[in-house]
């Protein structure tokens, strides 16, 4: 772009058309078309798919034949099925029509679980006690050509004109489906947003409106469904929808609430500074569930969401990271000063984040003050460089004077813009551009960025309450939906219970901790310590070539003090029954470059020791992640050695406990084990019959912005009992959630062929247990019929008859869930001190799915805030367990973490895949002058670049070098 813009520029709309220095027109009235601010929503096909949202190129302008109501080219054809729109309904099926039609059949409840000890809990859970009586007509919405932007459909769905036809009480999706408690039959009708602002109308800006009944609604099959007598069907996915969409349509109608997806936040409710101009509100998330029990559950729970503050435009861009205007001039400085123009990557970041903010131009003599803009883009020029053609006020006529933007207003409306140098603001409206300085932020949007490490925090701090606050905040925003007295829900007939659902749960044995002396006896406290105490297993080989690397920095430790912390470290390691030589380890200062500091150690420890190392023990200055992870590159793929980072402040501080922790971790790595499970005398697992293989799997997604790929992670149990677990991870494409064919060659051939040989002796596993991390419930099918597959494959590539005879049993785990539960305050035998159910905490009614297998487990102390369970849904079981052996399974392995003295919260073959799908950043194939790709320390905006691959193809990792042995150790722990 020259200097002389081709965009035109919206600064303070002339009355009459100006026209720039290329000849390029600016149109006399931005505010007349909306078309333009909201992207295309999702069309569906005959099958109930959605294809990608794209932006839809924008309509020809509308003749007046065009928009004749006897016009009828836009009905829907015949042939095809709309599905309904469902967004909000989280019982199985009810997100993914299709996962019906597949040939899968997810495990059924096989009974309930009678070990432990019963309690009874409170959920944040309110039973329907009735089913609206109204008859409910349900229709099919066409406006204009059926793919108008969103913003499009909300104007013309709330004009004036719908409302006369159809009375205000019909409820809209949004999308294609509308439902009344009146039959209306057929409505055409022409909707004119000019018309309807007050303003002389115009054929480009009328819209049809085509309203067709389709189908009476029997919401009682509802019922009929839950109780067994029919199958999911269509006609009851659209009732469950018809529902969902009545619980949110009378909060999403009052002015004084904000209504995001299942969320709604009160205006005047709690909220808190977040910092860099971004604050958290408080509000209440709701959503309707089928669930045991034949019945339909309302979920409520608090939801926490982040909102730009009020402010100019420049003081919230000011607020995010800037000194002053001056700063964000010099900062956003384009790139070539002559000829074209290429926005630097600040601007690309500043402009990522602030894309689709709406807000006003205020100035004086501003012809549309109340006009809400939405933003586009930042401008390479600003406002000293963009120029517009001068029209005469009395003639309206072109000049040919050119002026800049900073002299239109100064001449136009007298005044004086303060930031000429600041760059101008483009709006989604096509050639509209303002001065920032002129720009203010509307109220209530949300922040959609990543925050940054001050911010999380903060978020954190405002987050976390104890149980009694949280339902206290729950009852809150439970007023605010005031169900009793929402007319939508009188007029329809829907009745919810406002007092929560009280479960019957159990309190499942705890298991004992086998140490290498003694056995730890927890019970219900969650936690335990090491002292006295030594691992089940130390390191199989004794720890002979190790060395330790002092970084440079503000903290500079003498020879004295690092040789205590090394002969205090082997000591403290002895004293857990790890194996060390007598010799001290080798000692050196490194270089602040992380490569050429791992290339060094691990070379003169190998010179010194005339073997190659074993270990790298690496003192870092403070927590920089970037820096970590280009420590694990080096030792992980480029020499194959298990290394193990620390802080230098707590290493001089030489508390004994911190040094046990890490040895944990150490021990792992070197081949060791903390602990082993005891099952309780009454629990249903008695540990495992026969050869068992546990594979846990997650899949980790870049940043928001980021170009970084989908890491895929497994873990796979590498003992008889699950404790010691290899890993391996890949890049698995761009936002793909299911684990690629080639994947699982890759990741799982190598390990399990080594599990065939070390743990199987030489056989396979008759048992394996697949954990599966991350998965929405309309993914579960895709589980079933992509990855498992792979594994059957995998192992049967092992076996002599190339065919795989064991069993395999499915499991998801999920922790994003809205399901709390709530004991009787002073209730010893349910909770804990603060409030909080007890681990081994087990729900399996009211809340849990109609017919499938799921339950919620509590299996952890919370350290702060109110905790929440893991919500486990065995999906395919050819072992047909019992609920008291899979169930007590999943919660006692909780207990055998490798680097933790307290039980956690989710299975431990999960948690692994997680930590090496993490580390997996550190393995990609790019040099470390790029910086950080995602994560801490990345910044948004930046541009993919022509050598890259594409979307569907991902560059592999580099792969760890395995001369040591380090693809079967804990090398990610």
């Amino acid at each position: 772009m020259s200097s002389h813009s081709r965009t035109p520029s919206g600064a303070g709309p002339p009355t009459s058309q100006a026209r720039t220095s290329s000849g390029a027109s600016l149109p006399a009235s931005p505010t007349r078309s909306p078309s333009g601010l909201a992207s295309q929503p999702p069309t569906r096909t005959p099958s109930g798919n959605q294809t990608p949202s794209t932006s839809a190129p924008q309509s020809p302008p509308r003749t007046a034949e065009q928009s004749t109501p006897q016009t009828t080219s836009n009905s829907p054809p015949k042939s095809i099925i709309h599905i309904p729109y469902i967004r909000n309904i989280s019982a199985p099926g009810t997100s993914d029509y299709d996962q019906y039609k597949l040939p899968t059949e997810f495990t059924k409840r096989p009974g309930f679980n009678n070990t432990g000890k019963a309690v009874q809990v409170s959920l944040n859970a309110y039973k329907v006690n009735q089913y609206p009586t109204a008859k409910i007509y349900q229709y099919d919405v066409v406006i204009g050509s059926g793919s108008e932007k969103r913003i499009v459909q909300s104007k013309v769905w709330n004009s004036n004109a719908r409302k006369e036809a159809t009375g205000v009480q019909m409820i809209f999706d949004g999308n294609r489906l509308a439902w009344s408690s009146k039959d209306h039959g057929e409505i055409r009708l022409i909707v004119d947003l000019d018309q309807e602002d007050g303003r002389p109308g115009r054929d480009s800006n009328k819209f049809r409106l085509h309203i067709t009944k389709t189908r009476v609604l029997d919401v009682g099959l509802i019922q009929q469904y839950l109780e067994g007598r029919i199958q999911m069907d269509v006609t009851i996915l659209e009732a469950i929808g018809f529902l969902d969409h009545l619980l949110r349509e009378g909060p999403s109608r009052d002015p004084n609430y904000i209504t995001i997806k299942r969320s709604l936040f009160k205006k005047k409710a709690d909220r808190a500074d977040l910092g860099n101009g971004v604050e958290v509100w408080r509000g209440i998330y709701q959503s309707m569930r089928l669930a045991e029990g034949t019945k339909m559950v309302v979920n409520l729970d608090v939801a926490n969401s982040c909102f730009w503050k009020e402010n100019t435009l420049i003081g919230a861009i000011v607020a995010s990271g800037f000194r002053d205007s001056q700063d964000i001039a010099h900062q956003l400085r384009p790139y070539g000063e002559n000829g074209s123009r290429e926005a630097n990557p600040t601007h690309r970041a500043l402009q990522s984040k602030i894309k689709g903010m709406i807000v006003k131009a205020s100035y004086p003599g501003n012809p549309f003050p109340n006009k809400e803009w939405k933003i586009f883009r930042i401008s390479t020029n600003n406002a000293n460089e963009e120029k517009l053609e001068w029209k005469d006020p009395k003639t309206k006529q072109p000049t040919g004077e050119m002026l800049s933007v900073t002299q239109y207003f100064k001449r136009k409306y007298n005044k004086a813009l303060q930031n000429p140098y600041v760059p101008l603001i483009e709006m989604t409206k096509k050639g509209v551009k303002y001065p920032m300085e002129l720009l203010v932020v509307q109220p209530a949007q949300r922040y959609n960025t990543k925050l940054n490490e001050i911010q999380t925090a903060n978020m954190i701090k405002f987050a976390v309450s104890p149980p009694a606050k949280r339902l206290e905040a729950i009852n809150e925003g439970k007023s605010w939906l005031n169900w009793q007295q929402d007319q939508f829900l009188v007029n329809y007939g829907l009745k919810i219970n406002g007092e929560p659902i009280k479960t019957n749960a159990r309190i499942l044995p705890a298991p004992g901790i086998k140490f290498g002396n003694r056995v730890e006896q927890p019970g219900t406290r969650g936690r335990w310590d090491l002292k006295q105490k030594t691992f089940l297993a130390g390191n199989p080989k004794e720890l002979v070539s190790w060395g330790i690397g002092i970084f440079p920095g503000r903290s500079k430790p003498d020879k004295a003090q690092i040789d205590k912390f090394a002969l205090d470290f082997a000591r403290a390691y002895r004293g857990h029954s790890g194996k060390v030589a007598a010799k001290p380890p080798f000692m050196k200062m490194l270089p602040s470059d992380a490569g050429a500091a791992v290339e060094q150690l691990f070379t003169e420890t190998g010179n010194n020791f005339r073997m190659r190392p074993q270990l790298l023990v690496f003192l870092v200055q403070d927590k920089q992640a970037f820096h970590y992870l280009r420590i694990k590159k080096s030792c992980d793929c480029r020499y194959g050695v298990v290394s193990q980072v620390m802080q230098i402040q707590q290493v001089l501080k030489g508390n004994p406990q911190y040094y046990s922790n890490v040895l944990m971790k150490v021990n792992a790595k070197l081949g060791g084990t903390t602990s082993q499970v005891v099952p309780h005398q009454s629990s249903g697992f008695k540990g495992f019959q026969g050869p068992t293989m546990v594979i846990g799997a997650d899949v980790s997604h870049a940043s928001p912005g980021s170009l970084q790929a989908s890491m895929a992670a497994i873990s796979i149990s590498f003992d008889r009992f699950g404790g010691r677990y290899a890993a391996a991870c890949e890049t698995n494409g761009h936002r793909v959630e299911m684990i690629s064919k080639a994947n699982w060659k890759s990741m799982f051939l190598p390990i399990a062929r080594e599990w065939v040989k070390y743990v199987g002796n030489n056989g396979l596993p008759k048992q394996v247990y697949y954990i599966r991390d991350g998965v929405s419930e309309g993914q579960f099918a895709h589980v079933l019929n992509q990855e498992v597959p792979e594994i059957r494959n995998v192992l049967g590539e092992l076996s002599d008859s190339k065919k795989f005879e064991g069993k395999i049993t499915v499991i998801i785990a999920s922790k994003r869930h809205h399901v709390r539960a709530f004991p009787r305050p002073g209730d010893k035998e349910a909770a804990d001190m603060k409030g909080n159910p007890l681990p081994g905490c087990l729900i399996e009614r009211d809340v849990t799915m109609p017919n499938e297998f799921d339950f919620y487990l509590y299996s952890h102390i919370a350290l702060q805030g109110t905790s929440r369970p893991v919500h486990y849904t065995i999906l395919y079981d050819e072992a047909d367990h019992r609920p008291e052996q899979i169930q007590n399974m999943l919660y006692e392995h909780c207990y055998q973490y490798m680097r933790s003295t307290t039980s956690v919260s989710l299975h431990p073959a999960v948690y692994y895949a997680h930590l090496a799908s993490n580390r997996a950043k550190a393995h990609e194939d790019i040099p470390a002058t790029a910086g950080p790709q995602g994560g801490p320390g990345f910044k948004q905006g930046q541009q993919k670049k022509s050598s890259e691959p594409s979307d569907t193809e991902t560059k592999p990792l580099i792969p760890m070098l395995n001369t040591g042995g380090i693809m079967t150790s804990m090398w990610y722990i």
